[in-house]
């Protein structure tokens, strides 16, 4: 009784069923120790101080030993009376279980010792001087000869209140009934029909054993069915109990083969020194073996974040690392389940598990630098992730694992970046390419054959000579007008001869009229990086295009402004809002300004409510000196 009871004790302070396991569980070991103290005055010291009241606990007291089964049936599972005609029934059943401790308690030696010559000599050598109820020597010998049957009776009704539990139940709570009532039956049969029949110490045996029957079935309901939720909790401290009761065993056993092989003290004591060392190394492997059967490796935490160490350093990539987590969390907590997610930005969780994912796990998050970047789903093992040092180990695996993950996935974020920035120059170099071959080339090429035209007309018809030499000079500003455009795509020129503000003004007023109003203010540091400007300015310009052609503003606002090393960009109108538009007017302009500010590890956010107008909100990094000099 008490090992389940100190433990649900612990999970559910002051549960009733908690109480009563815990509570008789102390009293039945404190009965056995005044048993014990009782057989060991009788035969050695019978004046001893401490004899009268162990023998009063176990005489009189150890008759309130069998009502916590009366109490178990009423309570369980919920710790609860059964209320209505059941209640009544749960209060008779009670009163007639208090019958025998009360005779018991209370009766004169006079009607205890009545026709039982051992009962007498115990209680002749050790019975205290208490006093005792004003009744009739007749009147306890009918109230000691009706306890028994009470009780009897007070069981039945107990164990009916306990069967009627099982009408509406689930078919979990039936089979956490079934169990204590088939013990209880047992128990019942035996104390009618068993004990009457049978000599005392067989009784004393006897109901030790079916008692400890009744509390194991409490075991089985809780365990089988995970009742209160301590299953694992308990399977680990009896896997712990039967290791120290085997070690003891083996110890008393070592103890005695010794001493009764050596007859001569000294020398026994010994050889019994030289065993005990010699079997310590033995005894501490078994405890190991026990302890990680239990636990798990978290009993080493060096070993098992070195070793994890080690894996990771094994691990080729990212999923590999997360796999390798997953694995030493199960093995440190002897879980059967772990999944680890990480989040990626922009993507889908990269996911690893070990075992089969159960619904009950408990979810861990994963911490690196202040960021929640993923987590950890874990299920339990026979001994749960409860104290600090469980805490602080799995917090090291994280911390080790997030480090080695995150600098994985940066390694493959910067290859990523590599092969799209030497992808994007190549894209740059052959849109250059076409446009001298396919737009600049033909213009020369026709300037060229113009006047090299001229050239051979020059002495026989000057006068179409000189008109081919115009034609050329027309043909040439075209191709300045050329020049000037490839020379806009790759650095508008205004940034160069205004900066990004008035850049930004000239643009606007390019675009205003027509019914549209844009007006540009703040300011823009110093010393702008040229790829932190072109992409300010191609951000506006798309969002003034936009407003210009597809919302009808009639007022848009632009604003620079610098904060916490950042360049804000926000443009903000009156027209129609995004909802307003075709989808063509947001789909392609949208992406390109996201992608402008993404290449920069900038930000940009869109807006818009039908009839209220957009709002696009950029925000790109700053170098240090740059931020340096706005502050």
């Amino acid at each position: 009784m008490l090992i389940p009871g100190a433990l649900l004790l612990w999970r559910l302070p002051w549960h009733p069923i908690a109480v009563v396991l815990t509570l008789f569980g102390v009293f039945w070991i404190v009965d056995g120790l005044a048993a014990a103290a009782v057989n060991y005055a009788w035969y050695f010291d019978q004046s001893a101080w401490w004899a009268p009241p162990a023998f009063w606990f176990f005489s009189r007291f150890g008759a309130v030993l069998i009502f916590p089964i009366i109490l178990l049936l009423l309570l369980f599972p919920d710790g609860r009376l059964r209320g209505g005609v059941w209640r009544v029934i749960s209060i008779i059943a009670i009163a007639l279980g208090l019958v025998l401790p009360f005779a018991f308690l209370f009766a004169p030696a006079d009607a205890l010792s009545l026709e039982n010559d051992d009962r007498t000599a115990l209680l002749a050598a050790f019975e205290p001087v208490l006093p005792t109820l004003p009744l009739p020597l007749e009147a306890w010998l009918a109230l000691l000869a009706a306890a028994v049957p009470c009780l009897g009776l007070g069981l039945l009704l107990a164990l009916l209140v306990c069967v009627s539990r099982r009408f509406g139940a689930t078919p979990v709570e039936k089979a956490q009934l079934r169990w204590l009532v088939w013990s209880a039956l047992i128990f019942l049969v035996a104390l009618v029909f068993v004990f009457p029949r049978v000599p005392t110490g067989l009784v004393d045996l006897l109901l030790g054993f079916t008692i400890g029957l009744v509390s194991a079935s409490v075991v089985v309901a809780v365990t089988r069915y995970r009742l209160y939720a301590i299953d694992r909790l308990l399977s680990w401290t009896l896997v712990y109990g039967l290791l120290i009761g085997g070690i003891v065993l083996v110890d008393v056993l070592i103890v005695l083969a010794v001493g009764s092989a050596i007859d001569d003290r000294v020398a026994m004591l010994l050889a019994v020194v030289a065993v005990t060392v010699a079997y310590a190394p033995l005894r501490g492997r078994l405890y190991a073996v026990a302890s990680r059967l239990v636990s798990g490796r978290r009993g080493d935490p060096y070993g098992v974040v070195s070793s994890f160490g080690e894996r990771l350093d094994r691990a080729p990539d990212a999923p590999s690392q997360l796999n390798e987590l997953a694995a030493a969390i199960a093995e440190a907590f002897g879980s059967r389940s772990v999944r680890v997610e990480l989040d990626r930005p922009g993507g889908e969780a990269m996911v690893a598990t070990y075992g089969t994912p159960l619904a009950d796990a408990a979810e861990v998050p994963i911490d690196h630098r202040g960021e929640i970047i993923g987590r950890i789903l874990i299920e339990a093992g026979r001994r749960p992730v409860v104290s600090t040092r469980d805490q602080r180990l799995l917090g090291d695996l994280v911390r080790l694992a997030a480090a080695s993950v995150r600098s994985a996935e940066l390694g493959r974020e910067l290859q990523a970046g590599r092969e799209k920035l030497v992808l994007a120059r190549e894209e740059e170099r052959s849109r250059l390419r076409r446009e001298l071959h396919d737009g600049l080339g033909p213009l020369l090429a026709g300037v060229k054959l113009r006047l090299e035209t001229a050239r051979n007309l020059a002495e026989r018809d000057p006068a179409r000579s000189l008109a081919l030499v115009d034609a050329a000079i027309d043909d040439q500003s075209e191709v300045i007008g050329e020049i000037r455009r490839i020379v806009h795509d790759l650095r508008p020129p205004a940034l160069d001869d205004l900066g990004l503000l008035g850049a930004l003004e000239q643009q606007a007023a390019r675009l205003s009229g027509g019914g549209m109003a844009v007006r540009v203010s703040g300011s823009a540091p110093p010393d702008l990086p040229p790829a932190v400007e072109v992409a300010a300015f191609r951000i506006a310009s798309e969002a003034l295009v936009n407003a210009h052609r597809h919302s009808g503003a009639s007022r848009v606002e632009v604003e620079l402004a610098a904060e916490d090393r950042m360049l804000r960009l926000e443009v903000r109108d009156n027209g129609r809002g995004l909802a307003g538009v075709g989808a063509g007017a947001n789909g392609v302009g949208l992406h390109s300004q996201r992608e402008r500010a993404a290449e920069l590890g900038g930000t940009l956010e869109v807006s818009s409510r039908e009839a209220e107008g957009t709002v696009i909100r950029a925000r790109l990094p700053l170098p240090q000196e740059v931020a340096a000099d706005v502050h």
